[in-house]
């Protein structure tokens, strides 16, 4: 048995051999996380950058009515843009996109009336309601599915399923392989001419 004196065990202390590789070993892990993070981060601040911006470049573009030939709709050549900008940072799939009109600023996102005959304030079936946005159901939001007509308000959301880019992330986050973001905005349609869209003032009771 190797009996340990003083001597030895100062001589073993003062010993470097292999410090560095240890160092390096510790440090590794932290650099790594540190670098992937700040590549996930900076690739969802650029996507989110072009979603916002595709959000209020296209909704400026729906406001004014326009619709260049080879498109049926003025709402497919909006989807269209939004597509084509977020295609340019290398987003192609997981986009939804909304779009809703309401005849003023006040009514968005309200439920349509109802006759609350059971005082519970909340709707029930068979209680009779508006059907504003004239789809034979009550609905806890009455806007209408589209762009709407002039001086009509229309919301306009995109909602992005942005994967992340290492499965290192997505050990970091629980499971989790992917982030949602999201931008909306609110316009009000020029005077562009044409027919605006209407509420619907039909009453159903069944």
């Amino acid at each position: 048995m190797i009996k340990i004196t003083p001597h030895i065990l100062k001589t073993i202390c003062r010993k470097e051999d292999g410090v560095a590789i240890v160092e390096y070993a510790l440090v590794l892990p932290v650099f790594f996380a540190m670098t992937v993070g700040m590549f996930e981060m900076g690739h969802i601040y650029m996507v989110n950058a072009a979603l916002e911006g595709a959000v209020t470049d296209s909704s400026r573009t729906a406001m004014t009515g326009a619709l260049p030939n080879g498109y049926d709709t003025r709402a497919s050549y909006i989807e269209s843009l939004v597509r084509s900008s977020l295609a340019s940072v290398g987003v192609t799939t997981g986009i939804t996109i909304s779009m809703k009109v309401y005849d003023s600023f006040a009514n968005i996102g309200k439920a349509e009336p109802y006759v609350d005959q059971d005082g519970n304030e909340q709707y029930d079936v068979g209680e009779c309601f508006t059907d504003v946005n004239n789809n034979a159901f009550w609905d806890m939001d009455m806007g209408s599915t589209g762009l709407g007509g002039e001086e009509n308000i229309m919301i306009m959301k995109v909602d992005v399923n942005l994967p992340y880019m290492t499965s290192f992330m997505k050990t970091v986050m629980n499971g989790v392989d992917h982030i949602e973001l999201s931008a909306s905005t609110a316009i009000r349609n020029e005077p562009f001419g044409g027919v605006s869209w209407e509420p619907s003032n039909n009453v159903i009771c069944t």
